[in-house]
């Protein structure tokens, strides 16, 4: 055997007071050479454990950290003549010391904070998706407005399907779930681009219909093709089938949008209270005859548990968003009719109740909608009724001061405040179909039918 056989280590190797020179092949991992080292260690004078207890090995060099037991000797830079120490508890690394201050800093705070780098990233490629999100709603928004050319339609139609296959891409290729997320939503609002320009003629209400349908089936051909946020894409595909169906309505009926908005608003108040329900007959999670099949296992269980909790994050985020949505479109379509400002005012608080019953992860989306209804609903009053200006203002602070005080201070509810504030909510919820009448115009129509 030649004195420079790369595929060997000659090493020594030390443990307690026993010691052996050792010839170890250089590319099998330390983890597998360990047992026949302590098996040629214990023949030489090194006492075994007395008890049956597995014990755990490590090599390493004097003073410094354990080697990598996954990796080879060649791997952990180890080469003829080194000395390695057998023990059996992790050695002690050794105190590192730093030439520059700034390096010493540098570490200590990232050994203080690990991961950094990581969120750091992750904070980076979230940021870069919200501004191409945000950008392109501010670009569809320009599109919408030159509907009199034929070349918009087109384009935006070519620039969702571009966005659509690097939604693929970044997923499958790449494994970059925020990236494919993005561009998955990018390509939903393309589409919609597409749908609205589509239809000739002013924009109206046919408009909308064909933009929510192009919309949901952009959101779920991108689930299926990236294979990623099947939560927001799930959000935003119900969105946009519930704005189609309220949309259909205004088509066949030829009602005013107040109205559509606020009959898509109650639809959509009510979906949220059935909406873990909804989860669970999605998942195949309802109960089942005992006689009907065999029990499921803990882990088919555990995966229809988790598929259901996907769905009703994603039920929630797309019922209160098209609550949300119509509601604006009432208070927009229908001020100064104090019918359409008590509409979003209290479609506002209702979705800020319900966030209160629901887990820290699936609230946001719930306080959000219920904000910018509430935020909408003030500024239009504010707008349509300046001789109320002072009024509205006032209790505009008196709300946010209130918000800010309860959010801040944490006040824990006793149990018969929370069951007022559930009361609270019940009866604020069965008010909203009479005020929806109100909106409507039911109650004008049945006074103008002169039945007496």
């Amino acid at each position: 055997m030649p004195a420079s056989d790369p595929g060997l280590r000659r090493v020594s190797v030390h443990a307690g007071a026993a010691v052996a020179d050792l010839a170890l092949p250089a590319a099998v991992p330390v983890a597998v050479l360990i047992p026949s080292i302590v098996d040629i260690l214990e023949g030489r004078g090194v006492d075994g454990p007395a008890d049956p207890e597995a014990r755990r090995y490590r090599l390493c060099r004097p003073g410094t950290p354990a080697l990598d037991a996954s990796a080879t000797l060649a791997q952990n830079d180890i080469r003829d003549g080194a000395v390695l120490v057998l023990t059996e508890s992790p050695t002690r690394p050794p105190v590192l010391r730093h030439d520059d201050a700034a390096e010493a800093v540098s570490a200590t705070l990232e050994t203080a904070r690990p991961g950094s780098h990581a969120r750091r990233d992750r904070t980076n490629r979230l940021a870069g998706a919200v501004a191409a999100s945000l950008l392109t709603g501010i670009g569809a928004l320009a599109l919408t407005r030159n509907t009199l050319s034929t070349s918009v339609s087109g384009a935006a139609a070519s620039a969702g399907a571009v966005a659509l296959l690097g939604a693929m891409v970044a997923h499958r290729a790449y494994r970059d779930a925020t990236a494919g997320l993005a561009l998955s939503v990018i390509a939903t609002a393309f589409a919609a681009v597409a749908g609205f320009s589509a239809v000739p003629g002013a924009p109206g209400i046919p408009n909308v219909l064909l933009a929510a349908t192009a919309a949901a089936v952009a959101s779920v051909l991108a689930m299926r093709v990236s294979g990623c946020g099947a939560v927001t894409l799930t959000a935003i595909a119900c969105v946009a089938l519930v704005i189609a169906g309220a949309a259909l309505v205004g088509v066949l009926t030829a009602a005013p949008p107040h109205a559509v908005g606020s009959v898509a608003a109650l639809a959509s108040l009510g979906l949220i209270g059935v909406a873990a329900r909804m989860s669970i007959a999605l998942t195949g999670l309802s109960p089942r005859p005992a006689s009907a099949a065999e029990p499921e296992t803990a882990d088919r269980l555990a995966g229809k548990a988790i598929r259901a909790d996907s769905w009703l994050a994603g039920l929630l985020a797309a019922f209160s968003s098209s609550a949300a949505v119509g509601a604006i479109a009432t208070v927009l379509a229908g001020a100064p009719r104090l019918s359409c400002i008590a509409f979003g005012a209290l479609t506002g608080a209702l979705l800020l109740l319900r966030a209160r019953s629901v887990d820290a992860g699936k609230a946001p989306a719930l306080v959000i909608a219920g904000i910018a209804v509430t935020a909408t609903t003030f500024g239009v009053a504010a707008l349509r009724m300046p001789e109320h200006g002072a009024w509205i203002t006032a209790l505009a602070a008196t709300l946010a001061a209130a918000a800010i005080y309860l959010g801040f201070a944490a006040i824990s509810l006793s149990p018969v405040a929370r069951r007022g504030v559930e009361v609270l909510e019940r009866l604020a919820l069965v008010a909203m179909a009479p005020l929806t009448c109100w909106v409507c115009g039911l109650y004008g129509a049945v006074r103008g039918l002169s039945l007496t």
